[in-house]
């Protein structure tokens, strides 16, 4: 899983072992990621004796196959959570303390996460919950698994990270080279066809002819630029996901037009993640470019279609 469906499934998981009125996973001025409860759970650490306080719930996901607990990189992580634990303890912000991670986890390395924080004042418990006991979770919780299960299953998912690079790099490049709106680009894309193809209105197209098209030369150049290959790479796989994702929605029916979706897809980016902030408006601008270069969207003649 992304990192980002793994903050999903476990809030969900929150959702129903805790309550309702569990948070949304945050990133805190470190870059930590947290969610809260306060309150009487709803069945943790059990049914019949569920814990009231105030609990904080962090992520540890790796993309890393064979990760376990055990291993330095994880232990240094929680290191240096220790010290915020505490000061949250002491200001009576934390009693309980739940960190989920993908990782695997041996029996030594629960008993020391255990005896480590529960040593902290104002720490009533601590659960280090790994592969297996997210596994146990979800298997009470079917109807969690549901939700995911297809989209995990699917390869044809969208990269944040991948566009927050690009972003920023695209950013730098255009700050550093000055680069000005071309707007005589705007002359040469001919795009009313495709547009009644993929159900783009006249309202969105007026819109991205004036904000957005006059940015399409230069990301062209920024992409052409051999000092950004890399981007270049990151940028064909992430227009290779959101095809992936746009052509499933249309499939599945959650939206009716091209136009609907990426304006979904723009707004959960916007959403999703703090690193977007000042750069909000380049999420639209490269969907806007991918579409007029016909690598999302009905094409309406293969002549159209982008240089490999």
């Amino acid at each position: 899983m992304l990192w980002q469906d793994f903050e999903d499934l476990v809030r969900d998981i929150g959702f129903r072992i805790l309550g309702a009125s569990i948070g949304q996973f945050k990133a805190g001025p470190d870059g930590g990621r947290d969610a809260r409860f306060d309150g009487t759970p709803n069945s943790w650490p059990s049914a019949s004796a569920p814990e009231k306080g105030q609990y904080v719930l962090q992520c540890k996901h790796t993309q890393k196959a064979d990760a376990c607990c055990s291993h330095e990189d994880f232990k240094k992580l929680m290191r240096k959570e220790s010290p915020k634990v505490k000061k949250l303890a002491a200001d009576k912000e934390l009693s309980h303390y739940m960190v989920f991670t993908n990782r695997t986890k041996p029996v030594d390395e629960d008993v020391a996460f255990r005896e480590k924080f529960k040593k902290i004042s104002g720490v009533t418990n601590a659960w280090l919950l790994a592969q297996g006991e997210i596994s146990t979770l979800l298997r009470a919780h079917p109807e969690v698994w549901d939700q995911y299960e297809e989209e995990i299953r699917n390869p044809l998912r969208f990269n944040r990270d991948d566009l927050i690079e690009i972003i920023h790099d695209f950013n730098k490049f255009i700050k550093k080279a000055n680069a000005q709106p071309r707007v005589e680009s705007l002359r040469h894309l001919g795009l009313e066809d495709k547009n009644r193809i993929n159900g783009i209105s006249e309202a969105y197209f007026a819109d991205m002819q004036r904000h957005t098209m006059p940015q399409f030369e230069n990301i062209r150049l920024f992409l052409e630029n051999p000092r950004h290959e890399r981007d270049l790479i990151l940028y064909r796989d992430t227009a290779d996901d959101l095809r992936g994702r746009l052509r499933a929605m249309l499939s599945a029916g959650t939206v009716t037009t091209l136009e609907a979706a990426m304006d979904q897809i723009r707004d959960e980016f916007i959403a999703s993640d703090q690193r977007f902030k000042g750069k909000r408006r380049w999420v639209r601008t490269f969907i806007d470019y991918m579409y007029s270069t016909c690598e999302i969207g009905q094409n309406v003649d293969p002549a159209q279609a982008p240089k490999a």
